[in-house]
């Protein structure tokens, strides 16, 4: 074998080496890409919880609030983050700390505040508040304006704090989940 023989046999076994290691380095970068994507995604496909609490069941379980009034706020109003909690007669947010209040206590009651940093362009819609008496019923949802004459600024104060503080995602079939 002469010596050019010799030097075009070794640039072949170079190239070939060089192609095997780009076709190892892409595999390897292939394969970290799909690593990622599954534990970026994982879970992803499980369904949220069904939060437990009064307020949360109250909403869930009433024959009208999800397949109306959510369905509504999730479509039409693009409403997702939630936050659930108990209001009193002033509009103020109040803690239950033992969740053993009736979902209608006129000094806590609960409500259900879409969180907005604006206030809705349907005012009465942005907060529902659960009360007796509503629509010729023993109690039901229905809007805080409604229920109490609350003021915009009121409604329009209790949608921005929902934002930072929301604790439950509205689903599309108007049903709350855990945030």
């Amino acid at each position: 074998m002469s010596g050019d023989e010799a030097e075009v046999e070794e640039e072949t076994q170079d190239t070939s080496q060089r192609a095997r290691l780009a076709i190892a380095l892409a595999a390897t970068l292939l394969l970290a890409v799909i690593i990622g994507t599954v534990l970026a995604t994982r879970g992803s496909d499980e369904t949220s919880a069904t939060p437990t609490g009064t307020c949360f069941v109250t909403w869930n379980d009433d024959p009208v609030a999800p397949r109306q009034d959510g369905i509504h706020a999730y479509v039409a109003h693009g409403y997702r983050q939630t936050l659930v909690a108990r209001i009193d007669r002033d509009g103020l947010i109040v803690e239950d700390p033992d969740d053993e209040l009736p979902p209608d206590d006129p000094d806590a009651r609960c409500a259900v505040i879409f969180a907005s940093p604006q206030v809705d362009e349907e005012p009465d819609f942005g907060v529902r508040v659960f009360a007796e008496n509503v629509r010729g019923e023993d109690s039901g949802w229905t809007g805080l304006a409604l229920a109490e004459g609350t003021q915009l600024e009121d409604i329009e104060r209790l949608q921005a704090e929902a934002v930072a503080v929301s604790n439950a995602l509205l689903a599309s079939n108007g049903l709350l989940t855990e945030d």
